[in-house]
């Protein structure tokens, strides 16, 4: 039967395939699936339009204007018969084609208010796909250092896991020598169940974070993720573990923390994008304040024209017709209607103001807490190295001590497992570093 289960493990081992994927690929991933930047980005696209589309409307306008028009009756004048008789003032068929050119000398500053209202909406969708960009690489980055701490976990208790079988092997033969209790051996065989157990779970945790990960990034994983392994653990036994059909690889943590330590030194970012995008919707309600503020002053439109007209009066050939023109528009009553959009708008700059404002405070404050996070960590990172390497040290001895005759089987038990907690502690707390590291590079303006 175990014969049997070890050809399946290396037959298993031999299908397995490996999924290798680095933050920079997940990142890039992450960017190009996001339907929610993709969607900043065409709105940022769409506001950039309407702003040149909107800046327009200042200059001259050229057009080319053209009527055609039927009359069933044609006045006509009576004149006496000496004089040739009555004659038509006109001809059925009237027509007239030829530019145009217009130009809004003055209106008060409304067009060029509406400019800039577009312009600064532009502004602040950019603002607002910068925003989106920034998020969708925070939450790639959380799922990929949650996949970087689930594989650490997977590989920490596969090595415990093997010492166990190792310890148990050597108890089992002890016993079998008679010189080893059967119950250290009852004992050990329940702790490297135990691991076992840890393995099964730690593995499902794995697969879990694979397909957060999957679903964070857009990346498609391969088959075989349902109880997925380390990379460094393939060719190695861990008993009668289930076999893996993929192993799974990380970028190492030493590479990503050179890459977002520098944020750690850097200050708040004063154009974060989602305090600017509020700052520049109040500056556009602003500017559409003033289009209303202008349309209650005199508009004056320059006009020109050249066209080719027939008839000429009641001469039935065509000719040309030069014109210009001079028009004044001033609004007399309308109920209010600008000063209350006028008002509208100064309210809705104010309240734009005030959320920026509140963005800006919760801004600083996330900055300054990832900050004292960090540095805490850093502090608890030492101290986990140290209680590390003293349980290590201390498992060691404790089953020399054991073998020796010196200790019990319980000892070794506890040291193995503080070992194994000291161990996952520090991974946890490397998990934890990068994940500060990727808020404070979210606020720093250092993100690429």
């Amino acid at each position: 039967m175990k014969l049997i289960c070890i050809f399946l493990i290396l037959a298993g081992t031999a299908q397995a395939g490996e999924f290798s994927l680095t933050l920079k690929d997940a990142e890039q991933s992450a960017l190009a699936v996001s339907n929610q930047f993709r969607s900043a980005k065409f709105s940022a696209e769409a506001a950039a339009a309407g702003a040149a589309a909107a800046g327009s409307l200042l200059n001259p306008r050229l057009s080319l204007e053209g009527s055609v028009r039927y009359n069933a009756v044609v006045p006509a004048i009576a004149m006496p018969a000496a004089l040739g008789g009555g004659r038509p003032l006109g001809d059925n068929w009237n027509y007239s084609v030829g530019p145009s050119a217009s130009w809004t000398f003055y209106d008060g500053g409304s067009l060029r208010s509406g400019r800039d209202s577009a312009r600064r909406s532009a502004a602040a969708r950019s603002a607002e796909a910068g925003n989106a960009r920034r998020q969708v690489l925070l939450r790639a980055r959380t799922a990929y250092f949650q996949l970087q701490l689930a594989l650490e976990r997977v590989y920490l208790i596969g090595e415990n896991l093997q010492l166990s079988l190792s310890q148990l092997k050597d108890i089992t033969l002890g016993a079998k020598a008679g010189t080893l209790s059967r119950l250290d051996e009852i004992r050990a065989r329940q702790e490297t169940t135990a691991r076992r157990r840890d393995l099964l779970l730690a593995r499902a945790d794995l697969s879990a974070a694979l397909r957060e990960l999957s679903f964070a990034t857009g990346v498609e994983l391969p088959a075989g993720a349902a109880l997925p392994l380390d990379a460094r653990m393939a060719g190695r036994s861990y008993g009668d573990a289930e076999p893996a059909t993929l192993f799974v690889k990380a970028e190492p943590y030493e590479a990503i923390l050179s890459r977002l330590l520098p944020s750690a030194k850097g200050g708040l970012d004063k154009e974060l994008p989602s305090v600017k995008a509020l700052e520049e919707t109040a500056l556009a309600y602003k500017a559409s304040a003033g289009v209303y503020k202008a349309d209650k002053l005199p508009r004056l439109t320059l006009g020109a024209r050249s066209s080719l007209d027939y008839p000429n009066g009641p001469n039935l050939y065509t000719f040309m017709q030069n014109s210009a023109s001079l028009a004044l528009s001033l609004p007399l009553f309308e109920s209010g209607r600008s000063a209350e959009k006028e008002k509208e708008n100064e309210l809705n700059s104010k309240a734009a103001l005030e959320k920026r404002d509140e963005a800006a405070l919760a801004a600083a404050k996330d900055f300054d807490k990832a900050q004292d996070a960090f540095k805490a960590l850093l502090a608890e990172q030492a101290l986990n190295i140290e209680a590390v390497d003293d349980a290590a040290e201390a498992a060691r001895l404790a089953y020399a001590a054991y073998k020796a005759g010196g200790g019990t089987w319980l000892d070794v038990e506890s040291a193995n497992l503080k070992e194994l907690q000291a161990k996952t502690t520090a991974a946890t707390t490397d998990a934890e570093i990068l994940m500060k590291l990727a808020i404070l590079d979210n606020l720093t303006g250092s993100v690429n």
